[in-house]
């Protein structure tokens, strides 16, 4: 678009460049100088975004309580969390082993209704489809996997 813009106005191209030398004469800094301190700012900045990461805390949340479905497992100490809605089931089944102390998470099985949820449902679709207008929180039940031989 500048380029266009400089073959419709003769000579508007060079008095730019003239006045952006006679700028950075006056202020003692010349371009290269002035383009190192912004890429440094711009590095700076990208490094404190990176330590701030946001970590999904600006992603819609949903409230779940979780509780056992069998006598077998101890109760969780806090079973009220918040949690990002994009979060899946994989991730309160690693959750869960974590509280739980289990080896894999794929020893536990969320049950929504009484139904087994997939692993890749996100905690957005379970709202939706599985608790639909119900009131919050979302309440899942944990069990050990049934293993059928």
């Amino acid at each position: 678009m500048q380029d266009i813009v400089y073959k419709l106005v003769p000579g508007l191209q060079k008095r730019e460049e003239e006045q952006e030398k006679e700028f950075f004469d006056n202020y003692g800094k010349n371009e290269e100088e002035e383009k190192s301190e912004t890429e440094k700012e711009k590095e700076l900045e990208d490094e404190i975004k990176e330590e701030e990461g946001d970590y999904h805390r600006n992603d819609d949340q949903v409230k779940i309580q979780l509780e056992r479905n069998t006598e077998n497992w101890r109760q969780l100490r806090k079973k009220y969390i918040r949690i990002s809605s994009q979060a899946t089931i994989t991730h309160l089944k690693k959750l869960l082993a974590y509280r739980l102390k289990l080896e894999k998470h794929t020893e536990v099985d969320i049950l929504c209704n009484e139904e087994i949820l997939g692993k890749d449902h996100s905690l957005e679709f379970v709202s939706a489809t599985r608790w639909r207008s119900k009131n919050c929180p979302i309440l899942l039940h944990y069990r050990p996997k049934l293993h059928f031989s």
